[in-house]
């Protein structure tokens, strides 16, 4: 029994499928059934372009794979389709960061997808895959993201600035190189009752985040 059909014939939680390269190595029509059939059973698909670029065609003589799932035609039948990484430098992955952008490039260059679809595929896609609701950058709603420098998502992803600046419920808890006491674990101003900087607040909105 496939995990389509199994999924399909009920199933009490929410289902992701990571990996599935051989799906990237099966021939149109087949990529097509099977897109088709994990959308009917509201299966959602996770691509590792880092760790299955490295570990996928070794030993193999002539072309070798690029070793990631077929992208195109799941995201065709409605399959929901978030980038993802489960190795960092190990021995499945000497290398990785663990930085989402680093995985949204490499959709771009070995995936061929479109900056924004690979943006949306470690963002509001991986989201999707967790069960979680969209998450809105606006007046009224929490304030929780990370800001990166870059006007846009493909430059952002193109400069690969190690630069980030967390904040969570308007505040910030972590820039780089300098951890808060949140990091810490010492009892952050907001945990004292405290205002903090210009982030006390968690109305911020678009302007202000491309500005910092």
């Amino acid at each position: 029994m496939s995990l389509a059909e199994r999924v399909g014939g009920g199933f009490p939680t929410g289902v992701t499928a990571s990996h599935c390269v051989s799906l990237g190595e099966q021939a149109p029509e087949v990529q097509r059934r099977v897109a088709g059939s994990l959308a009917a059973a509201g299966v959602s698909v996770v691509a590792l372009p880092q760790t299955n670029l490295y570990l996928q065609g070794r030993g193999r003589h002539g072309p070798a794979p690029r070793g990631i799932t077929a992208i195109g035609p799941l995201r065709q039948a409605g399959v929901v389709v978030a980038g993802g990484g489960d190795n960092i430098q190990d021995p499945f992955n000497p290398m990785g960061r663990a930085d989402p952008l680093e995985t949204a490039s490499l959709l771009v260059i070995a995936g061929h997808r479109d900056p924004l679809e690979a943006f949306e595929a470690v963002t509001a896609a991986s989201r999707a895959v967790l069960g979680l609701a969209p998450h809105v950058l606006a007046v009224s709603q929490p304030a929780n993201l990370v800001l990166v420098p870059g006007p846009a998502p493909a430059t952002a992803m193109a400069a690969a600035s190690p630069q980030r600046t967390v904040i969570r419920d308007g505040r910030i808890v972590f820039e780089r190189g300098r951890p808060t006491d949140f990091e810490r674990g010492r009892p952050t101003d907001f945990e004292r009752g405290r205002p903090t900087d210009r982030w006390d607040r968690a109305d911020i909105n678009l302007e202000q985040a491309h500005h910092y």
